[in-house]
């Protein structure tokens, strides 16, 4: 079955977590550039015990990084691999005529990685963007997109956005995540699925649960008439 005859037509995916196995970029970099302890372990914790305004610690966290080259950022992205079979369902589901898109509040810098190393590009890539400086350099700056405390910016704003782009009612919409922050994707999509989730909200929120290395159910999941 392809997307012509599928109640589906988009998928969207989270990254950290649900593409990669790792949940937190930040921290991967983090301790890569040595400011992990005890500032940065810190801020995370705080992060997911009070739900820190997002945009406020991700612009915190830049500034530390500024005078960074770009290259020491891509030389953690490429340590890190995709989950086992996320390669192959992506290319399966693209091949079939779903829409795809990364709704993510990671970096954009991952879109790169997908280019680069799969030959991948997604019609619909939102999020975060580090800034570097013409000689690649980080500014200390970055353009927040996706966040779940400023209006316009969460996930199930950006998933009618994108449907809307694409004339398609967000019922037909798939939703494929692991964290807090992809909850209100969940909400709007007809479908809402959650990969090794580790909080009871995402679970409660999702319409199905799949441990990691089932992420290759998916596309029998899109397939499915209702």
């Amino acid at each position: 079955m392809d997307a012509t005859n599928s109640p589906y037509k988009i998928i969207f995916f989270d990254n950290d977590g649900t593409l990669n196995v790792n949940r937190s970029t930040w921290e991967l970099l983090h301790k890569h550039f040595g400011t992990w302890e005890p500032q940065g372990r810190e801020m995370q914790e705080i992060l997911l015990r009070d739900r820190t305004p997002y945009d406020e610690y991700s612009r915190q966290i830049t500034r530390m990084w500024k005078g960074i080259p770009k290259e020491r950022f891509m030389e953690v992205f490429r340590q890190l691999p995709f989950r086992e079979g996320a390669v192959e369902l992506v290319r399966e589901l693209n091949k079939r005529g779903f829409i795809l898109a990364v709704l993510s509040s990671g970096f954009t810098l991952w879109r790169d990685l997908w280019h680069d190393r799969e030959k991948i590009d997604w019609p619909h890539y939102v999020a975060n963007e580090i800034i570097f400086d013409e000689n690649g350099i980080c500014t200390g700056e970055i353009d927040v997109h996706v966040t779940d405390n400023v209006e316009g910016m969460d996930k199930g704003t950006w998933v009618e956005r994108i449907a809307t782009e694409e004339g398609i009612d967000p019922q037909k919409c798939v939703f494929v995540g692991d964290g807090w922050g992809d909850v209100p994707g969940f909400k709007k999509c007809g479908l809402a699925i959650a990969i090794d989730p580790n909080m009871d909200e995402v679970v409660e929120a999702a319409d199905v649960v799949l441990e990691g290395g089932e992420i290759r159910k998916v596309l029998k999941m899109v397939e499915s008439t209702r």
